[in-house]
C-alpha cells in the first residue's frame, strides 16, 4: 500500500471512535511500517496512535493552515512520537502555536545518532538547535530558524561533524553561515596552516541552498569560502523591476570565491542581471572556468550591455591559455535567465566563439531571450 486517504465518518461518532482507540496499542495496524508521510489537510482521526509503529525510522508530517482542534490533535500526535530510533524527520506545519513549538523541541532532543535527515518549520529552542549541532551521524539540515545565542563559540567547536547538505529556508536562517564557519575555523590549533585550520567537521559540506532572496554581497559569501569542499552552491538573488539589484560582488570577488571553492560542479549564484546594474562582468565566467574544473553548471549575474566587446577583450586574457584538456572538463550549460541579450546577425558567430573561448566544454546556454535560440544553433555547428 503506497497511499491512506483518512476522513471522518458521519455514521461513528468520534466519541466512539476514541473509546476504541484509548485501547489499541501504538503502532497495531501496520507494526513493521518504516516510513511514515502524512499530509494533514481538514481531518486527523483520533486514533492517529495506531500508525505510530515501532519501526518507523522515516516520519513526515505536512499541514497547511488548519483549526486549533485540529492542532491540538497534531500537538498531541508529535508527543506520542518516538523520534529517538528515527533516521528522517519531517515536520512542516504552516501554522504553530507557542506548545507545538515546545513540542518539536522535545521531539528535536530525544532524536538519537541514528538521525541523518531533519526538516522542522518552527522555531526551536537553543538547547533543541545545539542538541542538533552534536549529532554525530547527521549528514542532510533544513534550517528554517536562526542559530542560537551563544557568547562563547568553542562550546560549538566540532558541531555538524557530518553534514553534507545544508537548506537555508528563510531570511533569518543564513545567520548560521558565520557561526558553521567560525567552529570550523576553531577545530585546528592557529599554528597549523592556514588549508588546514579550515578543515573542520563541516568541511564534509557539500550541498549549500539559500532558498529565500538575501542581498549578495563579500560579507554574506565570506563564511562560504571556508566550505572548501562545496559542490553544490545556490544563492537566489534576483533584480527587481525598478532596476535594483541584490547582487553586490565584483569581478575580483568572484576570483576569490571560484579559488577557494574549485570542487563546485553546479553554481547558481543568481539570476543574471536582467537590468544591467550588476558590476560583474565576462571577467568572473574566466574565474570559474579557470578554477572550477568539473563545473556542469553556472548561473551568475554579469553584465552584458557590451558583450560582443567584452568577450573579444577577455579573450586575450592569459589565464585562458591553461585552460585543462576539454576531454577532462564536464559538458557545461550556461544559464542566462532573462538577460539582455542585444546582439546582430554579424555577432553571434563571434559572441559564441567567445564564450568558447572561456568555456570550451560549452554545451547550450538556457534562458527566455530568443537570440539564445540563435546561440543555440551556432554552438551546435561549432561541435
Amino acid at each position: 500500500m503506497r497511499r491512506l486517504f483518512l476522513g471522518p465518518d458521519p455514521n461513528v461518532p468520534e466519541e466512539v471512535l476514541r473509546i476504541i482507540s484509548d485501547n489499541l496499542p501504538n503502532g497495531i495496524l501496520f507494526p513493521g511500517l518504516r516510513n511514515l508521510f502524512w499530509m494533514i489537510r481538514s481531518y486527523i482521526p483520533p486514533f492517529y496512535h495506531i500508525f505510530l509503529s515501532p519501526s518507523l525510522t522515516a516520519f513526515s508530517l505536512s499541514c497547511s493552515l488548519l483549526s486549533d482542534k485540529i492542532l491540538s490533535s497534531i500537538l498531541s500526535l508529535i508527543q506520542h512520537l518516538r523520534t529517538l530510533p528515527l533516521r528522517a524527520l519531517y515536520l512542516d506545519c504552516h501554522k504553530v502555536s507557542r506548545d507545538m513549538e515546545s513540542a518539536f523541541s522535545s521531539a528535536v532532543l530525544q532524536c538519537g545518532h541514528s538521525l541523518k535527515a531533519l526538516f522542522i518549520s518552527a522555531p526551536l529552542s537553543d538547547a533543541a538547535v545545539q542538541h542538533i549541532a552534536r549529532l554525530p551521524n547527521l549528514t542532510q539540515w533544513y534550517v528554517t530558524d536562526t542559530p542560537p545565542r551563544v557568547s562563547d563559540l568553542s562550546r560549538l567547536s566540532g558541531a555538524f561533524p557530518q553534514l553534507e547538505l545544508l537548506h537555508l529556508q528563510s531570511e533569518a536562517s543564513p545567520e548560521w553561515l558565520p557561526l558553521i564557519g567560525a567552529t570550523a575555523h576553531r577545530t585546528y590549533p592557529k599554528q597549523e596552516s592556514h588549508m588546514q585550520a579550515h578543515r573542520g567537521p563541516c568541511q564534509k559540506l557539500t550541498t549549500l541552498e539559500c532558498r529565500r532572496e538575501v542581498p549578495v554581497d563579500i560579507a554574506f559569501v565570506a563564511p562560504i569560502m571556508l566550505f572548501h569542499g562545496l559542490v553544490y552552491l545556490t544563492l537566489h538573488s534576483s533584480c527587481s523591476f525598478d532596476g535594483g539589484c541584490t547582487f553586490n560582488l565584483t569581478d575580483d570577488d568572484t576570483e576569490e570565491i571560484a579559488t577557494a571553492l574549485p570542487r563546485l560542479k553546479h553554481a547558481i549564484l543568481g539570476s543574471v542581471c536582467y537590468a544591467n546594474s550588476c558590476q560583474t562582468t565576462v571577467s568572473s565566467l574566466v574565474s570559474f572556468s579557470t578554477h572550477c574544473e568539473n563545473l556542469g553548471r553556472l548561473e551568475i549575474h554579469f553584465n552584458t550591455t557590451n558583450l560582443r566587446d567584452d568577450l573579444d577583450s577577455i579573450s586575450a586574457d592569459p589565464r585562458l591559455d591553461n585552460l585543462p584538456p576539454l576531454t577532462k572538463r564536464a559538458p557545461l550549460f550556461l544559464v542566462l535567465s532573462e538577460a539582455p541579450i542585444q546582439i546582430s546577425g554579424e555577432d553571434i558567430g563571434p559572441v559564441v566563439t567567445g564564450f568558447l573561448r572561456i568555456f570550451p566544454s560549452l554545451k547550450e546556454f538556457i534562458g527566455d531571450d530568443p537570440a539564445l535560440d540563435k546561440l543555440n544553433a551556432w554552438l551546435v555547428l561549432e561541435e
